[in-house]
């Protein structure tokens, strides 16, 4: 019996340190891939301050530039960029070995998280032409494509057999590398880790929580500590809540039957794609309504700063969400590369702050941040991932109860309407996937 005792201690306490030398080791993993995807958007916003400076010799927001510039140069350097983009989409396709591209949701829900790196690059490159010369989609898109390739290529070639390190899933390493891409691009990590369970993963795994915090905190230390702390869009002063808020629960239900046909906008063009030279059709349109609205320029970060920051007038707000509309439709449609997240962020704030003016709230921004969070829910289907990126956007945690329970309103309310997210756009059901691998 002694003897017995003596032996199986020692077994189960080698197991136990085993576990626990496991599990730091794969926290330390996601928290290289956090690193590493950080780094990577770091990488590319850098690349587009460069290009910008290069097209407009301007930094800072790109609406700035826009009106800084005469009026041929606003017309034509977003009809250039998309030239220029077409030609490395073209040049891609017709000299390099670049292979099919996957986009990061599909990679992780169906190709067990592989990403080919090859054409992840070149739509990376393509899409730094479009959105350094104004074109009226978002960056993050490519960004954090591009990041998660990475993450997808250093899983790969994670330590092999030999190593007492045994990677996760490749395809749980690529969302942890999305959750600290998101941190990165808005200095949002706890959204981050939200966004990649929402939206990437599709499911609540509250396993993966620990390496989804520690990957996407650190892809925001990377952003932190070379770009810059603090709220992308800060909101001074905290916002009381009145009487006044109870208008927050109509916007949710107005917003929540707005998120589905805001998607079927963005996909109202897509047969646009099979234009001749499509895109600098979508360079023409953002140029020509630029000349009217310098906010049509980029993702929408300045018009939605502007929002959050000086309330504008009505007929103000109504003229730049009207513009933008109709140009992000454009550049979705003829194919641009890159991501409607920000602009759908501003869509939202507008429509928020707009329903504030009518009522006379003695706080319309109020109502901005409430628009800009159940949108997103609506929008994407991810109800906590939107609540947390609106108060850590603007530092306005006390809101947070709020907008989770209006978030759920508008999240509802879209889910009756139609059950597919905008991430559905590019996500196919399983059997179009299963017929894809059977033509391939």
């Amino acid at each position: 019996m002694t003897t017995v005792l003596s032996i199986s201690r020692p077994s189960r306490m080698t197991r136990c340190g085993q576990c626990v030398r496991d599990r730091f080791l794969i926290l330390a993993w996601s928290a290289l891939l956090g690193l590493v995807s950080g780094a990577a958007c770091v990488g590319v916003r850098l690349g587009l301050h460069a290009l910008q400076w290069i097209f407009v010799q301007r930094a800072g927001m790109l609406p700035d530039a826009a009106a800084a510039l005469s009026p041929v140069r606003r017309m034509l350097t977003p009809v250039a960029g998309a030239a220029l983009a077409t030609a490395v989409v073209r040049a891609a396709g017709r000299w390099s070995r670049a292979g099919y591209f996957e986009g990061y949701v599909e990679a992780v829900r169906y190709r067990e998280g592989r990403i080919p790196f090859a054409p992840t690059l070149w739509r990376t490159v393509s899409s730094a032409f479009s959105i350094a010369t104004g074109a009226a989609i978002g960056r993050e898109g490519s960004m954090i494509q591009f990041a998660a390739a990475v993450a997808s290529w250093v899983g790969e070639h994670s330590p092999g057999e030999r190593s007492p390190f045994r990677a996760p899933a490749l395809s749980r390493q690529v969302a942890w590398g999305a959750a600290a891409a998101v941190a990165a691009v808005y200095q949002t990590p706890l959204a981050g880790v939200f966004f990649a369970m929402e939206i990437v993963l599709g499911a609540w795994e509250w396993t993966e929580v620990p390496q989804l915090l520690v990957a996407s905190f650190a892809g925001w230390f990377v952003t932190r500590a070379i770009l810059g702390s603090g709220p992308l869009f800060a909101v001074t002063g905290p916002l009381s809540l009145s009487w006044q808020v109870l208008w927050a629960l109509p916007l949710a239900i107005l917003l929540g039957f707005a998120g589905p046909a805001y998607r079927g906008l963005l996909r109202s063009l897509h047969s646009a794609r099979r234009w001749p030279l499509a895109l600098l059709w979508s360079g023409l349109v953002v140029g020509a309504l630029s000349l009217l609205q310098p906010a049509v320029w980029g993702n929408g970060d300045a018009a939605l700063m502007r929002t959050l920051e000086s309330a504008p007038a009505l007929w103000s707000i109504a003229a730049v969400l009207a513009a933008r509309l109709i140009a992000t439709t454009f550049c979705v449609g003829t194919g641009t590369v890159g991501g409607v997240f920000t602009p759908t962020l501003f869509a939202g704030a507008a429509v928020g702050l707009a329903a504030g003016r009518l009522v006379h709230s003695a706080d319309p921004v109020l109502l901005a941040i409430v628009g800009l969070s159940v949108f997103l829910s609506a929008v994407t289907h991810a109800p906590v991932m939107a609540g947390l990126m609106a108060v850590e956007l603007t530092g306005q945690w006390h809101l947070l109860p709020l907008l989770l329970i209006m978030n759920v309103v508008s999240w509802c309310t879209a889910r009756r309407v139609s059950p597919r997210s905008l991430y559905d756009i590019a996500t196919p059901s399983p059997a179009e996937v299963e017929s894809t691998l059977r033509r391939i």
